[in-house]
């Protein structure tokens, strides 16, 4: 959003909330201080007025982004099992059984003179 929205934002809140409930707001500073901002919101929300609290929520979710849900680590899906060789293994050189699972390999740092 634009700097220009958020400060139509704001002045809109400003005026209507110093017409409600006769509060002056900072209009420059709520763009600047999301803690003066939460505040502004806070007090708007007080109040029992349909534009007030449309204004709030809206200035609210203009300023204050929504916090973004971490995603999921996507996982490398596990190896499909090769296929059993079942009876003759003169198709197959190897049956799937005649591999070692993958051993990690230690590094040689640390082991060298």
């Amino acid at each position: 959003m634009l700097e220009s929205e958020k400060f139509a934002i704001a002045a809109h809140l400003h005026v209507v909330l110093r017409r409600v409930n006769g509060r002056v707001t900072d209009v420059e500073w709520m763009i600047r201080s999301p803690e003066y901002a939460r505040e502004v919101i806070r007090v708007a929300r007080t109040e029992d007025h349909p534009e007030l609290l449309r204004l709030a929520e809206k200035l609210e979710s203009a300023l204050v982004p929504p916090v973004p849900t971490p995603k999921p680590e996507r996982r490398a899906a596990p190896p499909a099992e090769a296929p059993k060789a079942t009876g003759d293994l003169g198709a197959s050189r190897f049956a799937s059984s005649d591999f070692d699972p993958v051993v990690p390999r230690q590094r040689y740092v640390g082991t060298l003179r």
